[in-house]
């Protein structure tokens, strides 16, 4: 449960609000802004499909979770958001199949009633598999 709990609160700190086109797998900022509304609306399916098998987290305190367990998390139903903000995203494609997106995100709200308010900064590594874009992995370090 602590590293569920760690898990929500680091994706918390990591959350988009900004709206996914058609075919959210199409290039790697629209895979990755789909990642981040499959957490806002904690969307278990959606997050399978825009992530690698081997898809791995790390949060700002280093602890990991792979893609079952973050589709096991999201749907506890144990996160409340008041809203997210989106500032500072780039992307930057490598060899026609592996890019690099950075940006800052700012969210409010609880995980079981504890209130978060935080920022934090992202690197979401995505790649592209069968045509479509994916992301492989994501690390956060909070912004004090």
């Amino acid at each position: 449960m602590k590293k569920i709990f760690s898990l929500l609160t680091a994706c918390l700190l990591s959350l988009n609000l900004l709206a996914q086109s058609a075919e959210p797998t199409q290039n790697p900022t629209d895979c990755t802004n789909a990642f981040f509304t499959a957490m806002l609306n904690e969307d278990g399916t959606l997050a399978g499909k825009v992530t690698t098998n081997d898809f791995m987290i790390i949060n700002f305190d280093g602890q990991t979770a792979d893609r079952d367990l973050l589709i096991q998390a999201l749907g506890g139903g144990y996160v409340v958001f008041d809203n997210a903000a989106a500032s500072g995203m780039a992307t930057r494609t490598y060899n026609d199949n592996t890019a690099i997106v950075t940006g800052n995100w700012k969210t409010k709200g609880n995980i079981q009633g504890q209130a978060f308010d935080g920022t934090s900064f992202f690197t979401a590594v995505c790649v592209k598999q069968n045509n479509a874009w994916k992301v492989a992995s994501l690390q956060l370090t909070s912004v004090k």
